[in-house]
């Protein structure tokens, strides 16, 4: 059937891409017909009404009525919405909230869609293999983008019961947070698995819906600690004190996977936790007033903390967090995409032995690798050509979202951790911020990235 209607049309009603569809082809003919059928009818019983249906048709536009009339029908109806394929995943979705910004959806390789019936190169449906259901919370991989610094997946949550109330951060966002067992194709079959907690930063959609964007850092899947984990076990036997890790001995124990091209994750997650939008406290909490408790001794203090229950020193806990233990197990195949990204080596100190190894750039974030003496604590700024800073998309302040900047060419700076916490960072957005670092730097490098 002809669709009688252009991509530019749906996108302006609906807000949103729509996949190729018979069930909309049909729904908009019917639509036509409707339309046309009610004008009929209103002129051989008022001519009047049909002037308002061409009224209606005119201002509108004929096209605007029918995707309104159409896609009411298919609001209304739950069943026939879930049939309509509504392009345009949680990756974009995110763009504007994402810490990393958008990611290319060009790159992205698409895990579920709403269709719900791709079936995958192993004849199991996309839904089996993506989309995974316990205790009442449905948890949906979308799509997936990896570089040669990360792993980015996109996931929905749904819940039959409503969430309760989760807190919003100072950026917008909302988070779940993950608690996962990985294994990984390139370690050893003998490795303990990878994991711990992935936080899973987006938004509720509604009482029952988050989509959230999940990072793995390649720099907490590729140590290998097995060498350490066996003197640990040594000393243990023959009740000694095991060696401590230090930057000195630190790869004397610990070694390094390089990450391949292509591997396979095998992904459970095991737990997922909420921070409570309104937090609570030990009832022994409202028992003394905030002068009382201020007043008290250290010796008071711990007492106190003594009576409290003990839940509320383990994580989660009900006072300020929901969380429901579960397993939503999934596999996926992880190809990097590496048209666009590069790795700039510099290997260059100043007389201090300070300075920058190399910097790691893809499509979505900048890594700094510095150089520095054991016991040196160093802090990493780098502007864009046009001077302005990148910020960290993460928790590492050495990786830094490049999203709005023009990275053509950058300005790294190495700087001594303490002056920039307490005085030079106070600089961040003054005209004379770059002079200042220019100025004040242990160690500065100028780089053209498209060399």
């Amino acid at each position: 059937m002809r669709k009688h209607f252009s991509d530019d049309d749906l996108r302006a009603v609906l807000g949103a891409d729509l996949g190729d569809s018979d069930i909309i082809d049909t729904r908009i003919e019917e639509a036509y017909i409707m339309i046309r059928n009610a004008g009929y009818r209103a002129g051989k019983k008022d001519r009047k009404r049909k002037n308002t249906w061409r009224g209606i048709m005119i201002g509108l536009g004929s096209m605007a009525a029918v995707l309104v009339l159409t896609f009411t029908f298919c609001v209304m109806n739950p069943v026939m919405a879930k049939e309509i394929p509504v392009l345009g995943g949680i990756f974009e979705k995110m763009a504007d909230m994402f810490s990393f910004g958008k990611l290319p959806e060009e790159e992205t390789t698409q895990l579920y869609t709403v269709e719900g019936e791709d079936i995958s190169e192993t004849g199991e449906k996309k839904e089996e293999l993506y989309q995974k259901s316990d205790g009442g919370i449905l948890v949906t991989l979308t799509e997936e983008y990896a570089t040669n610094q990360a792993i980015f997946i996109g996931i929905r949550v749904e819940n039959e019961q409503e969430f309760p109330e989760t807190a919003i951060f100072a950026d917008g966002t909302q988070q779940i947070r993950f608690e996962t067992n990985e294994r990984y194709s390139f370690r050893r079959q003998g490795d303990e698995l990878v994991g711990g907690i992935r936080d899973v930063q987006g938004t509720f959609e509604d009482a029952h819906t988050f989509i959230g964007i999940m990072r793995i850092d390649y720099s907490e899947i590729n140590i290998d600690g097995s060498k350490y984990e066996e003197v640990l076990r040594q000393a243990e036997a023959q009740g000694e004190d095991a060696p401590m890790l230090t930057d000195e001995n630190y790869y004397d124990y610990m070694e390094l996977y390089e990450v391949p091209d292509t591997f396979t994750l095998n992904l459970e997650i095991t737990r997922l936790v909420g921070y409570l939008a309104n937090p609570t406290r030990p009832d022994e909490f409202e028992r003394k007033s905030a002068e009382e408790l201020e007043a008290m001794s250290d010796e008071e203090w711990e007492a106190f903390m003594a009576t409290l229950p003990a839940e509320w020193d383990s994580y989660p806990n009900k006072y300020e967090h929901w969380y429901q233990d579960g397993s939503w197990k999934f596999d996926l195949d992880i190809v990097q995409k590496k048209e666009n990204t590069q790795i700039i080596s510099v290997n260059e100190t100043n007389e201090a032995g300070i300075g920058l190894e190399s910097l790691e750039i893809s499509p979505v974030e900048m890594t700094v690798n510095t150089i520095a003496p054991s016991g040196r604590y160093v802090f990493e700024v780098v502007l864009d050509a046009d001077g302005r800073p990148l910020e960290s998309g993460s928790g590492n302040t050495t990786e830094l979202a490049v999203a709005g900047h023009d990275i053509s060419t950058v300005y790294v700076y190495v700087c001594d951790e303490t002056e920039y916490l307490d005085s030079l960072k106070g600089y961040i957005g003054s005209e004379d911020f770059q002079e200042i670092l220019e100025r004040e730097a242990l160690f500065k490098k100028k780089i053209d990235t498209t060399k």
